[in-house]
């Protein structure tokens, strides 16, 4: 509908703060002064108790000053007879001043401010107010810097246990920032965001005196750019969710109109109306929301904004016959909006690490299953002796050298060290040391500088500087160069290191842990492994016996890898066939533990019934050189027997042994159990023989 000359506002300014938005009725003439019984207080000496008045006369506002001391202005010129109003004049009385139209679509804000200071950022006025809005408020002043006003000092509302002590109107400022500083702890301990909701409605209900209102979210609201709103002209789209809602006793709570919400949107600051009865922009529509609306006179609408964005509203309305509210109303229902958006905000980002939490521990428990992280498979003799080798180790900073065939679980071991050691929290971070050349493998321990080399076209960390604090696992490290071996001892002794291209010493405090399938010692007599270096890794030495020595723990690993492809893909074999588990044990797992796992993936692959039978696990007949099976784990098949002496039996075996330890004969002694001179001996009547 067209506003006419009956439909008008006052849109008010005191001081340096926007008040409110008055709404004029025909039937009611409207005093302005600094009489606190006058609809509009002016709290200002120059003001008189009863300055100006407006009125409807023939079809038109007319202004008319009362005498006053120092007179009333309409478009900065001094009135001295009633004149008639039209929209946009603007009406001054002492630091008050009123913008009069008839439709507040048709209102224009004034692009200078005649009289005093720009606003302070806590009362900022918004110069684009948009349609049907009302009075607008960015900031609390009570949580800010800035020095509050004196209309809102003057006009604060008691709270219900101040008005019957306090005649004065300052300290009732000071209790309502005590209420707000109160409910900011209540706040702190709510732990969901509709209690915390809940909490704010109940403490601004009790410092304001207003007996309605309602904390709504906003939902479905996305923020646009201002390419894209000047584009589309249409209001935003969004939905409306009450979180928590107050009314009186046999009375239903109605929700905020729509028109203050889209304003919400455009603009988040604070808005109060007085003067609103059957007004529908502001109060809503009442063949919608139904007749009772229409006893509603004054409204608040205070924004809940998190991270940027509006998240919901906080709502006040007073009904015929209570007390209107205020702009101090709005100052407390402002500060209480901005604490309530602090506490949202936290228990939303709460709420979210917690579920990015749970999901991480789950997955986190998911892979660890998947890789074999959790507890260690075995009841044999050895692994138990293992077992608490490592427990034993962990808790200490020496140097620990893990030695094994390949596939036994150094790695495994390795982690389980870390994750047993003061050092758990830190990185545990891995290199393959025969997986590099030697200078990618130096730029990989002590990092590079852009330009080092060819192709080194960004600095690069090492890992050394990745596992402070932490521990470094060096996979094979017999295959390193002498000249890194060299770097590598002094940062083990403690010295400095410093990036390929850079001279900055670089200083880091981590744990090695190195591992190896190759013979140090051999290394070190042919002079490829240097003996200082060798000597300082060796602080404590661990053993991972290989497959062949532990058969007994062959079936409890073979169902755990078979449990774990299962849970994975939900489907294949779920046991093994009494055929495949003598397959198993009788075989000689020269791939150790890694080929156990390959073999059970096969079997759960290949496999066509709940069963996995002895030729799905496709056993290899590889025989690796020096590699001599125990007698409980060697093939029996009669289709491998050949006729042999003893002599040619023990000779096979020496030959065996030193292709085993490389040609080094006292360890092949050892290992034979015999005197070195004996193998002498032994080898001559062999090369005699040949």
């Amino acid at each position: 509908m067209q506003p006419n000359n009956q439909s008008a506002y006052l849109i008010i300014r005191q001081g340096n703060r926007w008040t409110d938005v008055f709404r004029l009725e025909t039937c009611q003439t409207l005093v302005v002064g600094r009489a606190s019984s006058n609809e509009i207080p002016v709290s200002d000496e120059r003001a008189s108790r009863r300055h100006a008045e407006i009125f409807f006369k023939d079809g038109n506002w007319i202004l008319r000053d009362l005498g006053s001391r120092n007179g009333t202005l309409l478009d900065g010129s001094k009135i001295d007879a009633p004149k008639t109003l039209s929209p946009g004049n603007q009406i001054t009385v002492a630091s008050c001043r009123m913008t009069f139209v008839h439709s507040l679509t048709d209102y224009v804000p004034p692009t200078t401010d005649s009289e005093g200071p720009s606003d302070s950022p806590g009362s900022k006025t918004q110069s684009d107010l948009p349609p049907s809005i009302t009075h607008r408020q960015s900031k609390a002043s009570m949580l800010g810097s800035q020095e509050i006003s004196p209309e809102l000092i003057g006009s604060t509302q008691k709270s219900a246990s101040e008005s019957a002590k306090s005649e004065s109107s300052e300290p009732t400022v000071h209790a309502a920032a005590l209420e707000v500083l109160q409910l900011a702890f209540e706040l702190a301990k709510s732990s969901s965001i509709p209690q915390a909701c809940e909490l704010a409605l109940t403490k601004l209900l009790a410092v304001t005196g207003c007996q309605a209102g309602g904390v709504i979210k906003i939902d479905g609201f996305v923020k646009e750019s201002k390419n894209d709103r000047s584009k589309s002209p249409d209001p935003p789209k969004f939905s409306l969710s009450v979180l928590a809602a107050s009314e009186l006793a046999g009375k239903a709570y109605h929700p905020i109109s729509e028109t203050i919400v889209q304003n919400l949107l455009r603009d988040p600051s604070a808005i109060l109306a007085r003067n609103v009865t059957s007004d529908p922009s502001l109060i809503g529509d009442p063949q919608q929301t139904g007749s009772h609306i229409l006893s509603t006179t004054s409204l608040i609408a205070a924004p809940i904004q998190v991270d940027g964005n509006l998240f919901g509203v906080i709502h006040l309305y007073s009904r015929i016959g209570r007390k209107d509210l205020t702009p101090s109303d709005l100052e407390v229902a402002l500060a209480i909006a901005e604490v309530l958006s602090v506490s949202i905000d936290n228990l939303w980002k709460h709420q979210s690490l917690e579920t990015k939490l749970q999901s991480t521990s789950s997955r986190l428990e998911q892979l660890e299953q998947r890789l074999g992280h959790g507890d260690w498979i075995g009841d044999s003799q050895s692994m138990h002796v293992l077992r608490e080798q490592v427990r034993r180790v962990a808790p200490t900073q020496a140097t620990v050298l893990i030695r094994g065939e390949s596939g036994t679980g150094k790695e495994l071991v390795a982690r389980a060290i870390h994750e047993n050691s003061p050092r758990a929290s830190g990185p545990f971070v891995t290199i393959n040391c025969a997986a590099l050349s030697p200078t990618l493998l130096e730029s990989e321990l002590f990092g590079h500088e852009k330009g080092a080399f060819t192709g080194a076209t960004d600095r690069k960390i090492g890992k050394f500087e990745l596992a402070n604090g932490g521990t470094m696992l060096l996979d094979e490290l017999g295959e390193m160069s002498m000249e890194i071996q060299a770097k590598f001892l002094r940062v083990l002794e403690g010295h400095p290191f410093e990036r390929l291209g850079s001279n900055k010493p670089i200083r880091s405090n981590v744990r090695i842990v190195a591992a190896t399938n190759r013979d140090l010692e051999q290394a070190v007599k042919e002079g490829l492994f240097r003996s200082d270096l060798y000597f300082r890794l060796r602080v404590i030495e661990l053993k991972i016996p290989p497959l062949r020595e532990r058969i007994e723990d062959v079936l409890p690993l073979a169902e755990f890898f078979l449990k774990q492809f299962r849970s994975s893909s939900g489907h294949g074999p779920t046991r093994f066939s009494e055929r495949s588990q003598s397959a198993m044990m009788a075989y000689h797992w020269p791939g150790n533990i890694r080929e156990l796992k390959n073999c059970v993936e096969r079997a759960h692959v290949l496999a066509t019934g709940d069963v996995a039978q002895s030729e799905d696990l496709a056993l290899s007949n590889l025989q690796i050189p020096g590699m001599i099976p125990t007698a409980a784990t060697k093939r029996s098949d009669e289709h491998d027997y050949r006729e042999r002496t003893l002599d040619e039996v023990e000779l096979e075996h020496i030959a065996q042994t030193l292709r085993y330890t490389q040609g080094q004969k006292n360890r092949a002694a050892s290992i034979l159990g015999i005197e070195r001179s004996t193998l002498d001996r032994k080898l001559k009547r062999l090369q005699d023989g040949s």
